[in-house]
């Protein structure tokens, strides 16, 4: 189901309808590249082409180890919603473990979007002002997300997090639980510098881990325990790889 968000709709009941019809409590996003090149490279010399099938099979890697240790948690996963990089990566393995997927992206994403047989619900945002450009989906995306996953990434995913951090200053000083960002070291990007985000020390302290995280598996703990995840946990829903 595609959502066109042109500022009217009242797009918290969508999502309200769309967790209780699911039975879901949390989301959770990946955030990273969709466009992963090697720099200095001509586009078509023959390393670009081994670089991208390396960097799929890495990113993928990442992915479904994360996804495999959050089964049986009912949670949806978030993803910009497009047909490259993390984002692509994130819907299919998503759906091979049975998780509920929402894609959000600008209008002018649309087009790149991914299909309902990957994206449960998806939010297309038109722009407030002028003509659609990437990044007006960042507010929607930022309001609705409780953890995230970051592999890699640039501009997009940088802006996203640093966002994230402005929202968590008003969460924390109401006493809630802050939206929770792991950056994955080794993939490159803005998960290698987030540890290094300007933000208040006491905002980075709960909502960043304390140590450099390297696999998706162990993303996947952190977030279990710092978003209390247990308290959402069906064995039931187990589709994929056994218990976890």
């Amino acid at each position: 189901m595609e959502v066109l968000i042109t500022g009217k709709e009242n797009y918290s009941q969508i999502f309200k309808d769309f967790m209780d019809k699911h039975g879901l409590h949390k989301i959770i996003a990946f955030s990273g590249g969709s466009d992963d090149k090697l720099s200095g490279v001509p586009d078509n010399d023959s390393l670009q082409e081994q670089f991208k099938s390396f960097r799929q099979n890495f990113d993928s890697r990442i992915v479904t180890d994360a996804l495999q240790k959050l089964q049986g948690y009912q949670v949806a996963i978030l993803t910009g919603g497009t047909k490259w990089g993390v984002p692509k990566i994130a819907c299919e393995v998503s759906k091979e473990f049975g998780f509920k997927t929402i894609g959000i992206y600008p209008l002018t994403g649309k087009k790149y979007s991914m299909n309902d047989d990957f994206l449960d619900l998806r939010l297309c945002v038109e722009p407030l002002i002028g003509e659609s450009r990437w990044g007006d989906e960042g507010p929607l995306w930022t309001s609705i997300v409780d953890g995230i996953f970051v592999i890699g990434g640039g501009a997009g995913t940088l802006t996203e997090c640093a966002h994230v951090q402005k929202i968590n200053e008003a969460i924390v000083k109401h006493g809630g639980t802050p939206k929770f960002i792991v950056p994955i070291h080794g993939t490159g990007g803005v998960a290698e510098e987030l540890p290094h985000l300007w933000a208040k020390l006491d905002i980075r302290a709960v909502s960043m881990p304390d140590r450099r995280v390297t696999s998706g598996q162990e993303a996947a703990r952190i977030l279990i325990e710092k978003l209390n995840l247990d308290d959402y946990y069906d064995h039931h829903t187990l589709t994929r790889g056994g218990e976890n």
